[in-house]
């Protein structure tokens, strides 16, 4: 009987496919360079009469994979039978350079294990050829693809795998001194649902500055890469491996090309001085339209949407206070320049139906059937799906203090209004549209009120400072009811209280509303523009 458990293994020190044995001591030899290794704890598991024995196998290249044999000689993988079939053989080592498992790779891609299977879940891949501390270590979710790199590399720097894939993130655990001792770690894992997933959750074993990610393009995996011939590809791209940055935190030098665009007008007003102050408003902004009772907000925000549908744009709007109906026929009409939506106007079918099917019928305008509050999640939800499903560039909610009930905001009204705010300023980050969004004012202190023309500021502002501190603009319209002449009561001052893109504030556009046209018309402005003076610190 032989003296030997197993013959013919490979050797981990001269890379011999077939020159080293084991005895049944443990205690193992390589014939070719003379290496003896005395037998561990988990060796002896291995080779217990338990486990299944080793499988001798000859180092080659694999083809196929477009590995080399060097490369596949370098980490001792081999091809061979198991149970009278053809085999590709993945030797595992313990920290003490002993064999103590082989994982097998069968044509229909199962993966039995020979000698001590637990101890592997603990073990990387190639760990043994590895030396302590360096510039650069590399981990892949497999042999090949740890094979795959290391050629690419030169097979001159250490690359590794998890033993099982993406899920088997316990060997980075067991062994994080190790490859923490590596001035940087770089993960190649595949560019797959799960192999994303696992590298999102391995990244957070590391401290920071230590990880680094590998881009791979439209490649699933490293061999992917190295089977189509871009094995310089795949070694820029490991040394092109970017360090890993919570989400949000990033490298202004990395954006060189988004920092030289030259910043462009915003989607723009109907009016010239709200333009030339703000510069238009953008994506992702919130807008927010103020004024006492009865000023004019609802025709404000209407003219804007107008202009707005008349640009191209597809525009979402929310009008708490009016039905649907009312909301389309006042868009109609500020296009025939008819105030269409109360009764008595004059107007002709062949009218309406030429406006109708310049704005209504473009089929760019979105509303919301719905009169009075609502729950203000559902709102926010209402909100998304416009321009999520129907692709709205722009939405306008009026007015946002109908979404909660009674005259007079107690703490948990107030709370409510805060939450709407907040999601909604969330929700135009997260969709990128710009959301326009009017709200009441509270009645003002003293003899004068707004609705008599008082100059609005920012604290004026109903409900909840969260309006004001999270509106990108906030622009308020002033307008004296009770004038001595009709054209005063009639003339409207818009007024920016908050710039946050341009700091510009001050009165603005001057516009009287005509009551045949229904339209609101430009007069020339009143007073300088302020730089600042009335931008509060929100």
């Amino acid at each position: 009987m032989s003296q030997f458990k197993e013959t013919k293994l490979p050797c981990a020190d001269c890379g011999s496919s077939d020159a080293r044995a084991v005895y049944q001591s443990g205690v193992s030899i390589c014939f070719s360079c003379g290496t003896r290794q005395a037998p561990g704890a988990d060796a002896e598991v291995a080779l217990s009469s338990g486990a299944i024995p080793f499988v001798h196998g000859d180092t080659q290249e694999i083809r196929s994979r477009g590995l080399h044999l060097d490369t596949c000689r370098r980490y001792g993988y081999a091809v061979g039978d198991f149970n009278g079939k053809p085999v590709q053989i993945a030797p595992f080592y313990n920290s003490k350079g002993q064999l103590v498992a082989q994982k097998l790779r069968t044509k229909t891609k199962d993966f039995p294990m020979t000698g001590n299977s637990k101890a592997v879940s603990g073990l990387l891949w190639g760990l043994q050829l590895a030396r302590h501390g360096g510039k650069m270590i590399v981990i892949t979710e497999g042999e090949i693809d740890a094979m795959s790199v290391s050629q690419a590399m030169g097979n001159t720097w250490p690359v590794v795998s998890l033993p099982n894939g993406s899920k088997s993130l316990g060997a980075i655990q067991d062994n994080l001194e190790f490859l923490e001792s590596y001035e940087k770690v770089i993960l190649c894992f595949d560019n797959d649902k799960a192999g994303k997933e696992g590298q999102a959750a391995a990244l957070e074993l590391f401290s920071p500055g230590k990880a680094h990610l590998v881009d791979l393009g439209d490649y699933k995996d490293a061999n992917d890469m190295l089977k189509d011939r871009k094995s310089k590809e795949l070694r820029q791209k490991i040394w092109e491996a970017k360090v890993f940055r919570p989400d949000g935190v990033i490298n202004l030098d990395d954006i060189k090309e988004r920092l030289k665009k030259r910043p462009e007008m915003g989607m723009t007003f109907p009016w010239p001085k709200l333009n030339e102050m703000l510069y238009g408003f953008r994506g992702a902004e919130v807008v927010t339209w103020t004024a006492g009772t009865g000023v004019g907000k609802t025709a404000l925000v209407s003219e804007v949407v107008h202009a707005l549908v008349m640009s191209g744009l597809r525009v979402g709007i929310i009008y708490l206070e009016e039905g649907v109906e009312r909301a389309g026929r006042r868009l109609i009409g500020i296009e025939m320049s008819k105030p269409i939506h109360l009764p008595g106007v004059e107007y002709t079918d062949e009218e309406f139906d030429v406006a109708y099917q310049n704005t209504i019928g473009t089929r760019r305008v979105f509303a919301y059937d719905h009169f009075g509050s609502l729950d203000g999640d559902r709102l926010v939800n209402r909100i998304r799906h416009m321009v999520r499903g129907d692709g709205c560039d722009v939405v306008v909610l009026d007015h946002i203090s109908m979404v909660v009930s009674g005259n007079d905001l107690d703490v948990d009204e107030r709370r409510m209004l805060d939450h709407v705010m907040t999601s909604t300023a969330s929700l135009a980050q997260e969709t990128e549209a710009a959301i326009h969004v009017v709200s009441h004012l509270r009645r003002a202190p003293g003899a004068t009120s707004h609705e008599e023309g008082l100059q609005v500021s920012l604290s004026h502002l109903r409900g909840t400072q969260a309006i004001a501190q999270l509106s990108h603009t906030v622009i308020a319209a002033e307008r004296d009811q009770q004038a001595d002449t009709e054209e005063e009561r009639n003339t409207t001052q818009l007024r920016v209280l908050k710039n946050r893109y341009a700091g510009i504030t001050g009165p603005a556009d001057r516009l009287l509303y005509n009551r045949e046209t229904g339209r609101l018309t430009l007069l020339e402005a009143k007073g300088e523009v302020d730089f600042g003076e009335h931008t509060e610190d929100f």
